[in-house]
């Protein structure tokens, strides 16, 4: 009877090479840290906003009625300023040959960008058209597929989701350290 007392590598290098691959990786990644010596240092509670919008109260916005429903823009206004935005004019109409098929158009210039992205979130499926106005305020005009503007708890939730915060001071000279 011969006795085979030879052994199979392969168990046994597949095992080494796992190992190895392992502490491979381990090196990689302790050689491939950064010491953190110049990183501030992070607050304890979460993640950093991926963007930073004006709160409603910050925004002025100029509601108009570019259909031939009546009341639509006092109603839209009154939402908004309730929600938090100023509107000091009425709604109005639109000029006559201002047809907007769609939800709605939020008109801003340079000034007003942030507070139209804030309204585009109150008003899902609006489009955003920029003018070449100096003004900060932005201008909603609304069209034929409006049909509200969406509540304040539904635009939290989805700011939240996209972790966009509102500002609530406002803004000031940067400071050294950060503020948690």
């Amino acid at each position: 009877m011969a006795s085979t007392s030879a052994r199979r590598p392969w168990p046994a290098l597949i095992a080494m090479l796992a190992l190895l691959l392992l502490a491979a990786i381990v090196w990689w990644r302790v050689l491939n840290r950064d010491s953190g010596s110049t990183a501030a240092p992070a607050c304890p509670t979460g993640t950093a906003p991926a963007a930073t919008l004006p709160a409603p109260n910050r925004v002025t916005v100029l509601v108009l009625n570019a259909t031939d429903r009546k009341g639509i823009g006092g109603k839209a206004r009154s939402t908004l300023v309730s929600d938090g935005f100023n509107s000091p004019a009425a709604a109005a109409n639109d000029k006559p040959n201002a047809k907007i098929r769609g939800v709605a158009e939020i008109r801003y210039g340079r000034r007003g960008r942030d507070g139209a992205v804030l309204l585009h979130y109150y008003l899902p499926g609006a489009r955003l058209v920029r003018t070449d106005s100096k003004s900060a305020t932005v201008v909603v005009s609304l069209g034929a597929r409006y049909t509200g503007i969406a509540s304040p708890s539904s635009v939290s939730a989805t700011l939240r989701r996209k972790q966009i915060e509102l500002e609530t001071e406002p803004p000031g000279p940067p400071s050294s350290s950060p503020t948690c």
